[in-house]
């Protein structure tokens, strides 16, 4: 077997005995080609150990690679819309490329919202779509099979399925996330926690997002193994109801006046060490751990009302999870299933030196 050093098509051309036009057509898969023609060519590509050059390929292709994603509705200032500007700023990188891009949204507590957006999506004839998923396995799992139906390649972000077959996945070990808060939770307890506080934003009976039900899950798993004598008191706050949410948080505080931990499993920690800090001043300091680096939490950790924060680097999550993305389907990478995220713990200490 001849090792390739520099051959052109034109040389490929001469030894298979057919036109440049022909090895063109081969080597990028395009039509009109005879099959005795196509298999000179593949003989003589393979004598030289031939490797394609994906890249140059996708430019001399002048195609458009329309990539779609779906993700939940946000605000702003949001865990979700730093993850959206990771996306498209991913997609700025390959600006020597045709791409188009667009992104569609869905209330996170609302299954026909998804439902109605994904099938919009489907409409649309994407080349590749990126899938924040929904909380029900029954909707996705109709999703994803419309998806590998048609050979549309797809990938997760934030919330990991192991069940699904995605080019890859980006975010962090949910599991690991909820027993990693728990043991930093028992450390700042000094080990002798009696009760603790899980806050949860609930919306149609339920957290919006498989990742919080996991991380849930990981932290009861570490106190039923190292500290089954702590007790969790849940307090479930409505979503959509912040008058509500309000009543909710001063009766539980006066129920229990004894707690002196809660935690977060989604972004929203700040409006506990709000609630606190405006309306229950005088209240003894609860230690509050939440999720994710918006301005309102950073402003509560850096006046004391909330005392750790974990990041979860959405930023670069989506970024890398588009990168991933096009180098797979684009450039024939060889793709790696899971990404997962560092969990990183900040503090008043060292949150000025967090970067995504």
């Amino acid at each position: 077997m001849e090792i390739q050093s520099k051959i052109r098509i034109k040389d490929i051309a001469e030894r298979a005995g057919v036109s440049v036009g022909t090895v063109d057509r081969v080597i990028h898969g395009r039509t009109n080609v005879s099959k005795l023609s196509y298999e000179k060519v593949q003989k003589v590509l393979e004598e030289i150990n031939y490797v394609p050059n994906h890249y140059a390929s996708a430019l001399a292709s002048n195609k458009t690679y329309y990539f779609a994603a779906i993700l939940p509705m946000h605000e702003a200032d949001s865990y979700w819309a730093r993850v959206e500007m990771g996306l498209r700023d991913g997609v700025s990188r390959f600006s020597d490329f045709k791409i188009a891009f667009k992104i569609f949204h869905y209330d996170p507590f609302n299954d026909e919202s998804f439902v109605e957006e994904y099938r919009a999506l489907l409409a649309t004839n994407p080349f590749a779509v990126i899938i924040a998923p929904i909380f029900q396995q029954r909707i996705m799992t109709e999703f994803v099979g419309a998806l590998e139906a048609e050979s549309i390649p797809y990938s997760l972000i934030d919330s990991n399925w192991p069940e699904f077959n995605p080019v890859t996945f980006y975010g962090q070990d949910s599991k690991r996330s909820g027993e990693f808060s728990a043991r930093i939770m028992m450390l700042a307890s000094g080990g002798v926690a009696q009760r603790i506080f899980i806050f949860k934003i609930l919306g149609e009976g339920r957290v919006a997002s498989r990742q919080q039900l996991n991380r849930e899950r990981g932290f009861r798993q570490y106190l039923a193994d190292n500290c089954p004598k702590c007790e969790i008191v849940d307090v479930n706050l409505y979503a959509y109801d912040k008058q509500g949410m309000r009543e909710i948080m001063r009766e539980a505080f006066a129920e229990n006046p004894d707690v002196r931990l809660g935690v977060s499993f989604n972004s929203s920690i700040h409006l506990i060490g709000d609630f606190l800090r405006t309306e229950m001043p005088e209240h003894p300091h609860v230690t509050l751990l939440g999720y994710d680096m918006l301005e309102a939490n950073v402003r509560c950790v850096k006046q004391g009302f909330v005392d750790f924060l974990i990041a979860q680097h959405p930023h670069k999550q989506g970024l890398n999870c588009f990168r991933s993305m096009f180098n797979t389907c684009v450039l024939h990478s060889k793709p790696t299933r899971d990404h997962y995220v560092s969990i990183e713990l900040l503090t008043k200490e060292n949150i000025d030196y967090y970067e995504d």
